[in-house]
């Protein structure tokens, strides 16, 4: 087994700022396969995407990587269509450990030999296992899709008594996530969530916590805006929601302990 991984440094072309990502916080879909009649087998295609504004000048930025696996476990192409940004690097592959053992609770995640769930991969797609299973192996979170993190975030919020809504994957200006809770005196509270997956070592910054605050005054604004990482959040953003907002309750920031927390009371 393998993982796409490497952390990208890309160069605004507007303004020169300098931007590392982690090739997990990319959003990878598999684009399909093709049969070569030379004895080798499937070739395998992925597209890499990683879409956000430049922190210093706002432009848009779409770091963009199409990464071919031929022969299967072996990367051998990797093309750069990134937009708005240069790259000194591209993403790679890092091979895993098969025989380390991922203990779960679950018996119904028994396979046949009667060993406990090795790998992430059996689970992932099915969102409920997948939040108990992050609970027990909490560092696996970083394996995860930003879509993933999103589905995650909104399972965890629907259990709660929500009323969710999982946005499209595009430029969603600020709500991966729209949750409402409906109270029984019939006043309901609307939710905007933002989702961020980003590595241990990638803080978020004010200019996305500015930005999400910023669609509190636009139409059909919600009650309240939430930013859920799985990093932690710089001093500087910490500061805007603390002092520099009308009130502490426009919006609220969760972090890895408090995702942790939540998976845990799921």
């Amino acid at each position: 087994m393998w993982i796409f991984d490497g952390v990208i440094t890309s160069t605004c072309n507007n303004c020169g700022n300098k931007q590392n990502t982690h090739a997990s916080d990319f959003s990878i879909d598999n684009c399909g396969g093709d049969y070569k009649e030379n004895g080798m087998g499937v070739q395998n295609n992925y597209q890499l995407l990683f879409e956000f504004d430049c922190p210093k000048c706002h432009s848009d930025i779409t770091l963009d990587f199409y990464a071919t696996e031929y022969p299967v476990n072996v990367l051998s192409n990797v093309v750069n269509h990134s937009n708005g940004a240069s790259c000194l690097n591209q993403p790679y592959i890092t091979y895993l450990d098969d025989e380390v053992i991922y203990t779960f609770p679950e018996p119904e995640l028994i396979i046949p030999e009667n060993r406990i769930i090795t790998d992430i991969n059996f689970i992932r797609a099915n969102i409920p296992d997948l939040i108990r299973f992050l609970a027990q192996n909490p560092q696996q979170i970083y394996l995860l899709t930003p879509r993933e993190f999103e589905e995650i975030i909104a399972e965890i919020f629907r259990a709660k008594g929500f009323e969710v809504t999982l946005t499209a994957q595009t430029r969603d200006g600020g709500k991966d996530i729209i949750a409402i809770q409906r109270s029984e005196l019939g006043i309901d509270t609307k939710y905007f969530i933002e989702c961020k997956k980003y590595a241990s070592d990638n803080k978020v910054g004010v200019e996305i916590v500015r930005a999400l605050h910023g669609i509190k005054n636009t139409l059909n604004a919600p009650n309240k805006v939430i930013l859920a990482t799985t990093s932690s959040f710089t001093s500087g953003a910490l500061d805007f929601v603390q002092n520099h907002t009308p009130s502490t309750w426009d919006i609220t920031l969760k972090d890895y302990s408090d995702i942790l927390q939540w998976m845990k009371t799921y």
